[in-house]
């Protein structure tokens, strides 16, 4: 009896230890997903890339990586295979005689809007010896890509960058025509007709009059993230959001410390299913789970609904 009382005494202890060591290692899981973490370090992520836009499957990844040699930006893409992000690839609209940056998918995954300094049209002789950067789209079809086509009515002398959209087809994206040197606002377009209108820039309660930039906006056009410089932040750059409420954006709110750091955080993203943000840090990618970013009005509904 006391042979069998210590035998139990023993694989109770046992159990014990067990318990606390796989509770210690959820914990650290736990920890872990709260923290950004680089996102497909060494194959996606290296050092030289920003802005980044999936397919609704989560399968695809379009993204901009700078090539320090040729001092020039393309937009690549990598496939998801069991579970392994593969070798990204330049994607074949793309080419080293202009750059292409800044992809972003519409919501349907049939056109993909980007910012690239190729040429315009010739018919558009105003236009068409200026290399700045504005906004393009391809389409995608059963064969593949088409034939990038230049966004005239959102165009403007200065540069544009970072067009997201609607389900609608509304247009979201910086530009710093009519500002001075290093200040940057957020504009929209409507889509009507099939056409793009005269952008508008979005109130005070997003543009802060400094550096507003890259922005991310909802399929439901209810959502938007962007990046600021504006004073009150952790660092260089930091991460802002503003919810469309009873007919006007609200006042922006920074996300806070769990994603902000004292160095510079930009090109906001979040995944098809509402669950992952990613941003950009360092040159490279960083992802965290929406809702360890701690904000209750960040919820992934508001991505998905």
């Amino acid at each position: 009896m006391f042979r069998q009382n210590v035998c139990l005494s023993r694989l109770r202890s046992l159990l014990t230890l067990t318990l606390c060591l796989h509770c210690g290692g959820l914990a650290t899981a736990a920890d872990k997903s709260s923290t950004p973490q680089v996102f497909a370090p060494g194959i996606i992520s290296t050092g030289n890339e920003f802005a980044l836009t999936f397919t609704s499957d989560g399968a695809t990844v379009y993204f901009t990586r700078r090539d320090q040699v040729k001092k020039m930006n393309h937009i690549y893409e990598s496939h998801l295979l069991n579970g392994v992000w593969q070798t990204p690839v330049v994607v074949p609209f793309s080419s080293d005689e202009w750059s292409d940056l800044d992809p972003s998918l519409a919501p349907d995954g049939k056109r993909l809007f980007f910012i690239s300094t190729r040429p315009k049209p010739e018919s558009d002789a105003a236009m068409a010896e200026k290399k700045d950067m504005d906004i393009w789209y391809i389409d995608r079809g059963l064969s593949g890509w088409g034939t990038p086509v230049w966004i005239k009515a959102v165009s403007s002398p200065s540069k544009e960058g970072s067009p997201t959209v609607t389900r609608d087809g509304t247009l979201y994206f910086f530009s710093d025509r009519d500002a001075k040197a290093d200040q940057d606002s957020i504009y929209v377009s409507k889509l009507v007709n099939g056409e793009y209108g005269a952008p508008v820039k979005l109130p005070a309660t997003v543009n802060s009059g400094v550096y507003d930039a890259s922005p991310f906006v909802a399929p439901n056009g209810k959502t938007l993230l962007f990046y600021s410089t504006r004073p009150g932040g952790s660092g260089g750059g930091d991460l802002y959001v503003s919810f469309f409420k009873h007919g006007q954006w609200q006042q922006a709110i920074n996300l806070g410390k769990a994603v902000n750091t004292t160095e510079w955080e930009y090109n906001p993203g979040v995944s098809p299913n509402g669950e992952t943000l990613y941003f950009g840090r360092s040159r490279q990618f960083y992802e965290i789970p929406v809702k360890s970013v701690g904000l209750k009005t960040l919820k992934p509904s508001r991505f998905t609904s």
